[in-house]
């Protein structure tokens, strides 16, 4: 059985009427140098969820260590608190970080300067990242693999470049997708074609899936792997 995410409360003696929340990422995604954009959505949603992302998008910044009244200096209690609370954090997000890769972040002194830190290196849209993942994109052909895998292959790279300010426009996408696919699905290419409107990406994905099992039917003996699964890929468009 997976293990959910847990969210704890953790006393705290400076400022009792605040308790600190540490959450615990289980079964997170771990980032490596090519699923950051997969890896960025799963802990923002998981930190707004919590009421926390506000520590990573630096909405939150520290307040003061010190507060002065009546020309008193004094230790400022809810210093400590934000200073616990994002040290937590800043600790959940390296245990999802590989080891190779946290010495990107070691120098960060907070979640939100090691947040800022792995968005500049992956995500930030120089020239050079952006004609690698548009040539990516054109090499993906659907080959001996699923509709399914095909069709993700495709999308996670066109996220990729929507994520780096470079969308692919619709109906490029759907022409990028058809021209990846081999003979066998050229009714469906027809088909999509000679429409007056243009189909939606999941409807396409549906068709060439529906197209997929009646060539099974057809050829049983033709190894054409399995599509399952058209929900996952379609909650990640």
């Amino acid at each position: 059985m997976a293990t959910e995410n847990v969210q704890t409360a953790i006393p705290n003696t400076q400022d009792p009427e605040h308790p600190l929340t540490l959450v615990t990422f289980h079964n997170s995604i771990k980032l490596t140098s090519t699923n950051y954009l997969s890896w960025k959505t799963q802990i923002e949603s998981i930190l707004i969820g919590y009421d926390l992302y506000n520590f990573i998008d630096g909405s939150h910044p520290s307040p003061s260590q010190t507060i002065t009244a009546n020309n008193t200096t004094s230790y400022n209690p809810a210093y400590q608190t934000w200073l616990r609370h994002d040290k937590l954090l800043f600790g959940e997000l390296v245990s999802t970080i590989p080891t190779n890769l946290v010495p990107l972040i070691t120098q960060t002194t907070t979640s939100h300067d090691a947040w800022r830190t792995l968005a500049n290196t992956y995500a930030r849209p120089s020239r050079g990242h952006i004609k690698q993942l548009k040539e990516n994109l054109k090499n993906i052909t659907k080959g001996p693999q699923s509709i399914t895998d095909y069709i993700q292959a495709i999308k996670i790279k066109a996220d990729e470049l929507a994520s780096l300010g470079k969308p692919l426009d619709h109906e490029d996408l759907i022409e990028k997708v058809l021209e990846g696919l081999d003979d066998t699905y050229q009714s469906v290419i027809d088909a999509v074609n000679s429409r007056d409107t243009p189909i939606t990406f999941d409807e396409l994905h549906e068709k060439l899936i529906h197209k997929e099992l009646s060539l099974r039917h057809i050829s049983p003996s033709l190894t054409l792997p399995a599509s399952t699964h058209i929900s996952n890929t379609r909650s990640n468009s």
